[in-house]
Order: C-alpha cells, then structure tokens, then sequence
C-alpha cells in the first residue's frame, strides 16, 4: 500500500509540488521563528554570564539607562554585610556621536558611512574609576585586556575626556579616511572631543555598544547633577552569598531593587517564555493554513479517482484500506513538505548567520528538526482524514458511477 501510495502522488506532480510548497513554507516559518528565539536566548545567556556582580537601580525600572539614584545610596551600601566593592556608575544614550544621532542611524544606514541602525545606538557608561579599580568582575577591562588594545581608564583619565570604546564602534564611526577608529584618535560626543585611550571587544552585541569614561566627564555629557548616579554595581564577599546581599541592600534602602544576573537571566526567560506562547500562536495559524491546502489538494486527488476506489472496493479492499491509502498519501506529502521545509530552515540560518554579528546565532537544532518533521506529518495526516474518509464511506457501485459522469 505505500508503494501505492508513493506512486499516486508521482502520478500528479504539480499538484504534489502545490501542495508541498503550501505546507513547506509554514513549516520553514516555525524552525525561523524558534531559530531566532533560541539565538536570542543563547547571545542573552552568553551576555550575562560576563557579568558576575550584582546591579542596584532604582525599584521598577527595566536597565540602568532608565535609573536614576542619589550618591547617598552608595555609602549606604558600602555598610551592608557582605559586600565587597561598591562601583557607582552613570549610564545614558549617547547624544550625536561625529554629528550623527539616534534619527540619522536609523534611516536605513542612507545618512551614515557605518552607523549601521537604531540597534548600535552607542550608550555612555560613566565610571568612578578608583571604584572600579577595586572590582574583579568587571567585563570591560576583562574583554580590553583578552581581545583588546590600548588601556583602561585609571586615575589619569580622571576628569579628562577619555575614553574606552569597542572595535564596533569602531568600525562603525571611521576616521576620516575611513579606516575604524583606534588608541590615539579622536571621537566626538556631544560637544566634548574625546581621546580614545583604549578599543575592548565583549562579542555581544548588547554590550559592544557602550562608550566608557570617567564618570564626571560622562555627567556633562549627559547633563546629569553631580548628586546623582544611575546605578551602582555590587560585588559580594563571596559568590555564592549574592542572593542574601541582594536582599540585604533592598531591606537597607527602600526604593531599590538589587539584581544578581541569576536573577536577570531567569526574568528574561519569563519573558522568553510569553514569547514563545505567541509564537506557538502565530505556529497554529501558520499550520491552519497548511492544513487547508492539504484539505483542498487531498479532496481533489479523491474526487478524480472515486472510479479507481470502485474498482478497488469491488476488488476486495475495504473501507479501512481506502481510508488507509488515502490517509498514507496525505501523510508522505506532509513528510515532503517537513523536510523540504526543514532544509530550506537549515539553509536559511546557514546563509543569515553570514549577516549576523554581536553573538547572536541562528541554528536548527535536532529537537526542530523533528518538531518539524513531527508537526508537518501530523498536519497533512489531519489534513488527509476527511477527504479519506470521503472516499472510503461510498459504496463501490456508487463511486464508479459517480466518478463516471
């Protein structure tokens, strides 16, 4: 019977083509849109594993450059049990960088050379360096040091306009002979013309954008007051103690809220997780369709061949054996358009990942590929039963005459 099956959808091969392609392309669009969920999952989780300290904002606001706190906070948290190193910093939007600002980023790359998008939109990180000197965590020295040049910022760089970018940034605002900025160049920022003293590179694209500097020069950019910080980064005495030092700085100072990036990461996943209930909603939709055209395609193979069933049926098969057929082709064409689609994922995350930057990776995982597999066989199997049970509850007389006429 599978055989027979194989040979009916051969038979009529613009119409299986239809069909698959009707099917594939729903299929395609699950794997891309889980690809791109677990891509953004992975580069988050790869993020916040650089970052090991504890960040203070204040209460209900989503990131530093949303936060805004009083200096006396900080003396405050130096005195909570447990804590190590207290690191205020200033966080903002950079205002137009070499004249470029949010707006000109954003419209299609057209009025920039390498600004790329609204998405490399430089943030300014203003820090009290002999703080920060004290810290073992801290991610930007780190990733200067590993895969950087130049040096960081220290008690030189003390009220003086310099600063620690990225090679994104860069590259993204070249000199004028249009090679990526480096150590010694120049980069204007508001009306301050900065020295770059050092270039770090993370790989992520979250924090690649950050422009760091001495937290007196970054108030004046920001045209912030001097009493106030946006956040202040917190290390424990000991790792494993952060989740009762984070409880201990929130019960010190209401009004605060203290976050370990355990904590960050698994708020994501919430999120994360509401995503992926919408996108399951948009999967369902996507799948009714295919599921139609199946419909469709299956009930017009079944009609043109109601006289191949009488004969068949007077020859013996019983109901059972054309529903089986029928069912059988529906499902060998939702196994088609499965792994047509899941080759078309495969090739699509392949192709964009030559595009992509910033740690954030597509991929088809083996757990898509058979939830692609699984879902597009079940979704031409359903899609089959009903112009299978149509062809299989008329008698044989009657399907030869009416496939007859």
């Amino acid at each position: 019977m599978g055989v027979f099956a194989w040979r009916n959808l051969l038979t009529r091969p613009m119409r299986t083509l239809l069909a698959l392609i009707g099917l594939s392309i729903p299929i395609l669009g699950v794997l891309g849109l889980f690809s791109l969920s677990d891509g953004l999952r992975n580069m988050v989780g790869d993020t916040l594993s650089q970052i090991e300290g504890v960040i203070v904002l204040r209460e209900n606001t989503p990131s530093p450059v949303a936060s805004t706190l009083s200096t006396s906070v900080v003396d405050k948290i130096r005195k909570v049990p447990g804590v190590r190193a207290v690191a205020p910093e200033v966080w903002g939007i950079a205002p137009n960088v070499e004249g470029q600002g949010m707006l000109m980023r954003s419209v299609g790359g057209l009025m920039t050379k390498g600004a790329g998008s609204i998405w490399d939109q430089p943030v300014i990180s203003g820090q009290d360096i002999p703080s920060h000197k004290g810290l073992k965590s801290a991610v930007f020295p780190r990733a200067l040091k590993e895969r950087g040049e130049g040096r960081f910022l220290d008690e030189r760089d003390l009220g003086r306009p310099n600063i620690v970018i990225s090679r994104k940034i860069a590259r993204n605002f070249p000199n004028a002979e249009g090679s990526p900025r480096k150590v010694g160049d120049h980069l204007r920022i508001g009306d301050e013309d900065c020295e770059i003293v050092g270039l770090y590179e993370t790989g992520s694209m979250l924090l690649d954008v950050v422009i760091v500097m001495d937290v007196e020069t970054a108030r004046k950019i920001l045209k912030m007051p001097k009493e106030t910080v946006s956040s202040i980064y917190v290390e424990a005495e000991t790792p494993p103690g952060y989740q009762a030092v984070c409880a201990a700085i929130e019960a010190s100072e209401p009004g605060v809220s203290a976050r370990s990036m355990n904590e960050v990461q698994a708020n994501f996943g919430m999120l994360m997780g509401q995503v992926d209930k919408v996108l399951m909603l948009v999967v369902s939709l996507a799948l009714l369709v295919g599921i139609v055209g199946i419909v469709n395609t299956m009930l017009m193979s079944t009609t043109e061949r109601f006289v191949e069933f009488g004969v068949l049926r007077t020859n013996g098969w019983s109901q059972g054996n054309v529903l089986g057929l029928v069912t059988l082709e529906s499902a060998y064409l939702g196994l088609l358009a499965g792994v047509v689609g899941c080759l078309l994922a495969w090739i699509g995350t392949v192709v964009a990942n030559q595009f992509l930057g910033g740690g954030l990776r597509l991929g088809v995982s083996p757990f898509s590929l058979v939830l692609g597999l699984g879902l597009s066989v079940a979704t031409g199997v359903l899609g089959g039963l009903y112009p299978a049970w149509r062809a299989a509850r008329m008698a044989p007389m009657e399907a030869i005459r009416v496939g007859s006429h």
